[in-house]
């Protein structure tokens, strides 16, 4: 029998969002990492609404990710939210949605800014979810990994590092501005859109670059993408779909960082 501490329960409702329920959706529940990254267990258990278990999940890969997604942060100067959707065909993507920020008490803790006004966000609206706070309701980035992509990088944070570079480098560059102009923006959708071969390029690019000033290895970009070719050539959707991979980019990711390692 698995034993299913209350707290791992807990952490599953409490971070999970139901989204929207169309055939067509490509999640339907998101998880925050840094909120899993916080977790004082080895494994976390990602539960449905109905409380069936849909991923056990290693903390140390959630701490890594978190751990990358600031240094990468730090190097591009932009702010975003990480978090984790289900599905099982490798996927990522980035968009922007409304976040609800929650004011924290600025007399708790007891560190030197203790006294400092603190906000924490406390919730992303979806398509279709429950709508949050209006008026404490801000514009924020927001870079989406599946089940699928979260097996695939595994530990590696080079992966990771190439992974969330790309994917901050579609956001630095407004990738998603056609996009966002012609239907209201949601997650749902944003995880289906098609960039064109010009806007992979640009993205990879700045990718790899940040990754590199944020003291990662560039050969991270070119294993991602070998692995993602390897796995979901056969495959429709996902990242395959959203992120098409080929020989030929797997080739300029190869020039690229033979170039930056120098």
């Amino acid at each position: 029998m698995t034993f299913v501490s209350k707290q791992t329960v807990l952490i599953a409702f409490l971070a999970v969002l139901a989204a929207s329920q169309s055939f067509a959706a490509p999640f339907s529940y998101t998880w925050r990492i840094e909120d899993l990254a916080g977790r004082n267990a080895e494994t976390i258990e990602l539960r449905d609404k109905n409380n069936r278990l849909l991923k056990r999940i290693d903390t140390k890969q959630m701490i890594y990710l978190y751990s990358v997604m600031q240094a990468i942060e730090e190097v591009t100067e932009l702010r975003s939210e990480l978090i984790i959707t289900d599905g099982e065909i490798p996927n990522a993507f980035a968009t922007k949605a409304m976040g609800e920020l929650v004011r924290k008490d600025p007399g708790a803790g007891n560190g030197p800014d203790s006294g400092a006004e603190e906000t924490s966000l406390k919730g992303i609206s979806i398509a279709d979810a429950k709508p949050i706070d209006e008026e404490n309701a801000v514009e924020i980035n927001v870079i989406g990994i599946n089940f699928g992509m979260l097996d695939l990088l595994g530990l590696d944070v080079h992966m990771a590092a190439a992974l969330i570079g790309h994917e901050l480098g579609h956001l630095k560059l407004d990738h998603g501005k056609d996009h966002r102009n012609r239907r209201r923006t949601d997650m749902q959708t944003a995880a289906n859109t098609k960039y064109s071969r010009d806007n992979e390029r640009e993205a990879d690019y700045l990718g790899a670059i940040w990754a590199v000033e944020a003291g990662y290895d560039p050969q991270g970009a070119v294993r991602l993408q070998e692995l993602v070719y390897k796995k979901t050539r056969h495959l429709s959707g996902g990242f395959s779909g959203s992120h098409p991979s080929s020989i030929e980019r797997i080739t300029k990711l190869k020039s690229l960082a033979r170039r930056l390692s120098r």
